[in-house]
């Protein structure tokens, strides 16, 4: 079993801190409590999903894990098709605007964002020699 961190860029980083402080003035601007505490529940909340997204291949199944909202598993057999997807801010599990969009089964796909995107298309191909990798 290996298991892949989900690669968090810094320019979604930033967007998280920056709309966080915004809330936060706002909440302390307007002396309100409640925002505040949301503010801080929602940002916990997020930074957690940060810490448990990973995605990880035992022997011919690869399952995709993001915080308590997402989890899938499917056989690495399925996929069809890994394309590779620079500064793409669709949504998906993963943290990073470079993502691998996955295609598998007849017309399932999922986003992710693997740190060792090579490595772990390496892996993916290991197992099934059949995916095409696509630019």
């Amino acid at each position: 079993m290996i298991v892949y961190k989900t690669k968090a860029s810094l320019i979604i980083k930033l967007l998280f801190v920056i709309a966080l402080i915004l809330v936060l003035v706002i909440a302390l601007i307007e002396k309100s409590l409640a925002l505040f505490a949301v503010t801080i529940v929602v940002s916990a909340v997020i930074v957690y999903i940060f810490n448990h997204t990973y995605y990880t291949i035992y022997r011919n199944t690869l399952t995709i894990k993001s915080g308590f909202m997402f989890n899938e598993t499917l056989k690495i057999d399925s996929i069809k098709k890994v394309t590779r997807k620079r500064k793409n801010l669709l949504s998906g599990p993963g943290f990073s605007v470079n993502r691998l969009i996955i295609e598998y089964n007849e017309h399932d796909c999922v986003i992710i964002s693997p740190s060792l995107q090579k490595e772990f298309l390496d892996h993916l191909k290991r197992i099934n020699p059949d995916i095409d990798i696509a630019e």
